[in-house]
């Protein structure tokens, strides 16, 4: 299973929209956050060129939230 590294602003989104990963806290404040291989593919698709995997997760939630309608 593939482990992403994000950082706090990331997680604390996701944890506003969704629900709290289960992940561990690093030393510099990020957290190692396991996913499945079909999302880890899907992020690969989604990111953009020099994006960090928590700037892919915040864009793509924040459009998500705006499509449907901000909580």
């Amino acid at each position: 299973m593939p482990v992403i590294e994000i950082t706090e602003e990331c997680r604390a989104l996701i944890e506003s929209a969704v629900e709290p990963p289960i992940g561990r806290r690093l030393p510099n404040g990020n957290w190692l956050i396991p996913v499945n291989e079909a999302t880890w593919e899907r992020l690969q698709q989604v990111r953009l060129q020099e994006e960090t995997i928590s700037e892919c997760i915040i864009r793509v939630l924040i459009i998500a939230l705006h499509k449907h309608g901000l909580q």
